[in-house]
């Protein structure tokens, strides 16, 4: 995912936090808001609570970040998102199932 398409700051995360909207399911918790931006920016978290092992986190942040690259043109709203990975996720699941998660989540949101 480019780079511009990133959440980097914690200002940007803690505005996001403070003033945007939630959203939920088994998976995710989304929370989003609009930008000035021409284009939606994102952020993903994954906590010690889904796994200890750091390996396993980045192995689930870029399983999504390759879910948001593949659906880019999808969001075309201009917000700042950030994705939080709910602790029952463990890295044994399926990559369909995720995606499929995270879409639906997602689409209700656009």
């Amino acid at each position: 995912m480019p780079y511009k398409f990133r959440l980097t700051k914690e200002k940007d995360y803690n505005l996001v936090f403070k003033n945007g909207k939630k959203l939920s399911n088994n998976y995710f918790r989304v929370c989003f808001l609009k930008n000035n931006l021409g284009y939606s920016r994102f952020g993903i978290i994954v906590s010690n609570k889904v796994s200890k092992k750091a390996v396993v986190r980045n192995l689930l942040k870029r399983r999504i970040r390759g879910i948001l690259s593949d659906n880019l043109s999808n969001f075309n709203q201009n917000l700042d998102m950030v994705i939080n990975l709910s602790p029952v996720v463990k890295k044994d699941l399926p990559f369909n199932d995720l995606s499929a998660g995270l879409l639906a989540l997602l689409n209700k949101i656009i």
